[in-house]
């Protein structure tokens, strides 16, 4: 029950290289990629398309016009054209058991099955793998015969799988989407803003919570940044904005009287340290090779031939014009 290693990981890369060729990513997923596959021999070339932010570590969405679920729309136009293939998203069955080995190496350090699980969702992936993952230890009894019950979060006022779930409605509340823009440049926590989460599928966000009894919490800005600070302050390192959320929801959980004291908590916190690297080393941030306008459905044909035309010696980030 170890987690994937790099080697293991490269080996998959090349597979993907060899079935598929060329392969389209967003956001987290394409970094952790680039990350295991990018310097790997007989790895897959890739785009990867994503806000500016999470790209070059810059708050150029602040401008407005660009939100990550643009850049996921435009990542669907990319893959659609010949001699590329989606990576799939959260119907990704190897991404989701990929996310779920957070709990196996948790199981392999404690010998025991967790009873709550916290983070901080967007599309909700993160939450289904881990349940996926344990309802296959719970089967296998050596770790505990019981359900983890799921604490998934989402940074205030974007909130949609926390209001669909508060009224136990199987199906997301359809909302105005000049509403949902405002909300989205209200929120710290951008990776957390996807419009359409796996909520309703089968299998998806609502049946796990369902099945796991679980909860859902809205966060607000102020409420995860004094989560992170106290993080800072007793760990010594600080968290990405979505960590903060997911430490957030850990709070209220507790103020809840949700979490007794002998029960095994897993929290996870998908980043941090950022600040501190910076200090500690020099940095050599990684523009985008290609910059393209906000709306993906407005893409001109000259600019994805000069994408997926294009020979890619590594791969190719492309983001959105927020200008």
């Amino acid at each position: 029950m170890r987690p994937y290693s790099g080697r293991n990981f490269r080996s998959a890369c090349g597979g993907i290289r060899r079935k598929y060729g060329q392969s389209v990513f967003t956001g987290v997923f394409g970094i952790q990629y680039s990350a295991g596959c990018g310097c790997a021999e007989g790895s897959a070339p890739f785009v990867m398309a994503d806000a500016p932010e999470s790209i070059v570590r810059k708050n150029c969405c602040d401008r407005r016009g660009c939100y990550y679920f643009d850049a996921i729309q435009y990542s669907s136009v990319i893959a659609q054209q010949p001699g590329f293939f989606p990576e799939g998203g959260g119907q990704n069955v190897a991404r989701r058991d990929g996310l779920g080995t957070v709990l196996l190496a948790l199981i392999e350090a404690t010998g025991r099955m967790p009873q709550h699980y916290f983070q901080a969702v967007g599309s909700g992936t993160g939450g289904i793998g881990v349940f996926e993952a344990g309802e296959r230890i719970r089967q296998d009894g050596r770790f505990g015969d019981y359900s983890m019950r799921l604490h998934l979060a989402q940074n205030a006022p974007f909130t949609p799988l926390v209001d669909a779930w508060h009224q136990r409605t199987p199906r997301l509340i359809p909302l105005d989407e000049s509403l949902q823009k405002a909300q989205l440049r209200e929120i710290r926590a951008r990776v957390l803003s996807n419009r359409q989460p796996l909520y309703n599928i089968v299998g998806g966000v609502y049946d796990v919570l369902r099945h796991s009894n679980g909860f859902m919490y809205a966060v607000s800005n102020a409420e995860a940044e004094r989560a992170g600070a106290m993080f800072l302050e007793l760990e010594g390192c600080d968290l990405d904005p979505a960590a903060e959320v997911t430490l957030a929801s850990l709070l209220q959980a507790v103020k809840m009287g949700l979490i007794l004291p002998d029960e095994i908590v897993l929290v996870n916190l998908t980043g941090g340290g950022y600040h501190r690297l910076k200090q500690e080393r020099v940095l050599y941030p990684q523009h985008p090779e290609t910059i393209v306008p906000g709306s993906c459905r407005s893409v001109a044909s000259s600019t994805l031939r000069k994408i997926t035309e294009k020979n890619f010696s590594e791969h190719i980030l492309a983001c959105l014009d927020c200008t």
